[in-house]
């Protein structure tokens, strides 16, 4: 028997005390993950896919290792709504990332987003971003917000863009042509002078794995290439060139070509069809990269412990390879658009060379990530994912979801071909219903994987499933179908406010009555009267105008635009209509006209997008193509540097507005469709209420129409302004004499001290309550001045029972009642006015004078409508339909 003695045994607890403790934290230990993204790769581009041209043995050895789906999907075609679904869990649908960002867009992925790498993070994840990020608009480009990878939960980031993508600069110093600036965020140059981007952005992925190799780790490699413009490198570029001669150029026009000197056309190739050689070499960079990482992780013993996932953000793009045996490309909801490769490795727990099968969508990652690191998903994160970790480890299960949905609205085709639409696939089955048109399409993928066959007339019950299913799916996940323009082409985006808290435009101006709240604003319901949003500093002309709505209890709301003090065009929403208007003007003159009212029943809960042009004399306002209106007139056809939205006391709730700049359509598609469709769905309405309207159309069509009857109008204008000059108290406007009031205020104000004095004890009294309530809340001191005033508001409200601050407010109160006293002139209510005019009126009642101008006047009047009855049919009748009742 060997017997210890007691430092001996001592020592050896403290060994096995260590062992112990070194498993237990190995075995604690959360896996890494590194996630490495192509942009724009095919399905079929890889040699574990079939590929023979394309040489990809490090990622062919990763399929080998791990496991190869066949039946992997994109969120998207096009790569923003992709980026965002990885990050999120939802669908674009869900995150209103629908298509790819727009250099100035103000869509940018919103804060209040917990992203992936954020729970990571906050679980002892070291987090970093190498590469693409898009999804975000640029400083560079206008955009008033910039969001980067930082800002979403990402520790360190490198290699990032800072203006549009995709120009084909991708060697250093990373420079466009002739533009002002590398469009990479890349300060120094590490590689030598021929620097290439793949190449760089491989090395800093490298690097972040063995600065972190002591704690998990995230690690999001998102690769620009193999996005078009094609530039591969150029030792790459030969080596397939000599491999295979490239295809046929789909562009007659290569900007490289030319800027390298070879010509006109496509010589150097970047832009074939088939075996292009400059998409090889892409790929090839990539792959050396999977390598050089997989090395790293096998030198540093994390092989095992490490995630480690390739696929694409969407198909390849169509005009330089092909997805063959898949129809279509990026942009298009067919296979080749949407199915995506990707490999996975993980030794711990996927079989090496598996096969997946089961449909899989990227917003399956994010709690597929979080189940195998061990994480819960946060309960406020809404996720369309699923967890398909235990397909990971065991193929043969089923991943429990009924369904894979697309939603894919666009204004215009994609310029590489895709149209609007939506798609779903429910087993085999896959229904495609486009948007424009209203046509499906049914495919059974199991035997038909390259949608050659349209079974759709041959199945209409599984079709009409399915499109049920499809858009029941889209309600749940409350998916907006913008109708697209019907005059015209977008082309800048103008204006744009998706109202994200800490991403509010300084332009957009509205009071306590509203507030931004989840990516909505929202009309609180103890708000006061009419109240309006306003647009600071609008100048646009034609334009699109794009608005998001639910209307709750509203009875109208107004979306107004006008030019020089007076509106325009006016476009009302009402609970059970809508319709277009243009407004008074005396300069012109023009007066009110109802041009196109549209039957629609709005559902109070519901929202909805409206969407209003403007081309020269002409608006259209639609929800759809079948529910719209139409107005032409001249007023129309102005520069607009007044936009704002008007709702009535009730709640309501706007989401996304937008502005766009536009061009006429070439071809006019849309034309045909407003004289089919406009006036479609009349409003039904009592005969009275029916005449009223047509007499105010009646007026302003006639006078612009009929010289006798504009002669008859002028007659009682010039008896009008006759009775403001000889009697002017009893018959100015309110507005005259507000305008009047606010002129005095301003020459008090400018020569009177005693009045200098109270008015700035009053300012005083005001700033004094809106200190205390930053002191109770200081970070409303942070906030832009245009919201700070609303929040002020809205504090002030929540604090009234406060005694401190009902002190302030009474000190505020006595120093405007002095002022007031002092002052009485000043402060006249409207009602005090009617008053005044009437015992301004009754005073004068029996002055001759007054009572001939009285007289005249009525007569004039009754001239000028007897006229209108007499020679407008449309009002006759109605009028003779109200007289036989």
């Amino acid at each position: 028997m060997l017997i210890l003695s007691s430092p001996s045994l001592s020592r050896l607890c403290v060994c096995l005390a260590l062992v112990f403790t070194t498993a237990r934290a190995e075995a604690e230990r959360r896996p890494n993950i590194v996630f490495v993204l192509a942009d724009d790769l095919g399905w079929s581009e890889l040699g574990c896919y079939g590929n023979r041209f394309h040489e990809t043995p490090n990622i062919d050895r990763l399929a080998t290792e791990g496991m190869r789906f066949t039946s992997a999907y994109a969120a998207a075609p096009v790569c923003s709504p992709y980026r965002a679904a990885l990050l999120t869990g939802q669908h674009p649908a869900r995150t209103g990332i629908l298509d790819y960002l727009r250099p100035n867009s103000a869509n940018a992925l919103p804060r209040t987003q917990i992203t992936l790498p954020e729970v990571l993070a906050d679980h002892g994840y070291a987090t970093g971003m190498v590469g693409k990020w898009h999804l975000t608009g640029y400083r560079y480009h206008g955009a008033e917000f910039e969001l980067r990878p930082t800002d979403h939960g990402f520790g360190w980031n490198t290699g990032s863009e800072v203006k549009s993508v995709g120009n084909g600069a991708n060697f250093w110093p990373y420079v466009f042509r002739d533009q002002p600036i590398p469009w990479i965020d890349l300060p120094e140059n590490r590689l030598g002078e021929n620097e290439y981007l793949t190449d760089r952005l491989n090395l800093e992925a490298v690097e972040f794995i063995e600065r972190n190799r002591e704690r998990p780790f995230f690690l999001y490699l998102s690769h620009y290439a193999p996005h078009s413009i094609l530039n591969g490198r150029p030792d790459l570029v030969e080596k397939y060139r000599a491999k295979h001669p490239p295809g046929k150029s789909g562009r007659e026009r290569c900007y490289l070509c030319e800027d390298a000197g070879l010509g006109k056309g496509c010589p150097g190739s970047h832009w074939a069809v088939d075996h292009n050689p400059h998409l090889a070499a892409m790929l090839e960079s990539i792959d050396q990269g999977i390598g050089k990482i997989a090395a790293k992780l096998d030198e540093l013993g994390l092989a095992d412990d490490t995630i480690f996932i390739f696929t694409s953000d969407n198909g390849g793009e169509s005009n330089v390879t092909s997805n063959a045996p898949l129809r279509g490309g990026k942009s298009e909801l067919y296979e080749g658009g949407i199915r995506v490769p990707l490999v996975v490795r993980w030794p711990k727990s996927i079989p090496p060379g598996s096969v997946h099968s089961h449909p899989t969508q990227n917003t399956d990652f994010y709690p597929t990530l979080l189940a195998a690191a061990g994480i819960e998903v946060p309960p406020q994160q809404t996720l369309d994912g699923v967890s398909t970790l235990g397909s990971w480890k065991n193929p043969d299960s089923e991943i429990e979801r009924d369904f894979l949905a697309w939603h894919y609205p666009l204004d215009r085709p994609h310029f590489l071909g895709g149209f609007s639409g939506g798609a779903i696939r429910s087993g085999d089955w896959k229904l495609i219903e486009r948007f424009d048109t209203g046509e499906v399409q049914l495919f059974s993928l199991g035997e038909d994987p390259g949608e050659a066959t349209d079974l759709a007339g041959q199945k209409p019950e599984q079709s009409a499933r399915l499109q049920r299913q499809l858009a029941a799916w889209r309600e749940s996940v409350a998916a907006r179908t913008p109708s697209p323009p019907l005059l015209t082409e977008t082309r800048q985006l103008y204006f744009a406010e998706p109202f994200h808290p800490g991403q509010l435009s300084t332009r957009l101006w509205y009071n306590a009555d509203w507030q931004a709240d989840s990516g909505v604003l929202r009309r609180i319901e103890t708000g006061t009267g009419n109240t309006r949003i306003f647009l600071r500093e609008a100048e646009f002309r034609d334009a699109l105008i794009r608005l998001d709505f639910r209307i709750g209890e509203a009875q109208d709301i107004r979306l107004m635009t006008g030019s020089e003090g007076g509106y325009n065009t006016v476009l009302h929403i009402r609970p059970d209509h809508f319709f277009l208007q243009t407004a008074k003007d005396p300069s012109a003159p023009y007066f009110p006209y109802r041009h196109g009212e549209c039957a629609f029943e709005f559902e109070p809960d519901q929202w909805y997008t409206i969407t209003l042009e403007f081309l020269g004399d002409e608006a259209v306002a639609h929800l759809d193509h079948q529910h719209l209106v139409h107005a032409k007139h001249p007023i129309i056809d102005r520069t607009r540097d007044y936009f704002a939205l008007q709702v009535d006391r009730h709640p309501a709730e706007f989401d996304r507005i937008q502005i766009f700049t536009v061009a006429a359509q070439s071809p006019a598609r849309g034309r045909e469709i407003i004289a089919a469709t406009a006036g479609r769905f009349p409003v039904d309405r009592p005969v009275q209420e029916e005449f009223d309207l047509r007499r105010i159309n009646a007026h302003e069509w006639h006078f612009q129409n009929d010289p006798e009857y504009r002669r008859l109008v002028r007659r009682v204008e010039e008896l009008d302004t006759l009775k403001k000059r000889q009697f002017p108290d009893a018959f100015r406007s309110h507005k005259e004499i507000q305008k009047a009031i606010q002129a005095e205020r301003k020459r008090l104000n400018a020569n009177d001290p005693t009045y200098q004095k109270k008015l700035q004890a009053t300012h005083r009294a005001g700033r004094a309550i809106d200190a205390w309530l930053v002191t109770q809340q200081p970070e409303l001191a942070d906030l832009p001045k245009n919201r700070k005033g609303a929040a002020i508001q809205q504090l002030r409200a929540r604090l009234e029972d406060n005694e401190e601050l009902r002190l302030l407010v009474e000190r505020s109160a006595a120093t405007q009642r002095e002022l007031e006293a002092s002052y009485p002139r000043l402060f006249i209510s409207n009602e005090e006015i009617t008053a005044k005019k009437r015992a301004a009126s009754q005073a004068l009642k029996n002055d001759p004078e007054f009572q001939r101008l009285n007289r005249e006047r009525a007569e004039a009047y009754r001239a000028q409508q007897a006229y209108l009855l007499e020679h407008d049919e449309q009002l006759k009748r109605l009028r003779a339909q109200l007289d036989s009742r």
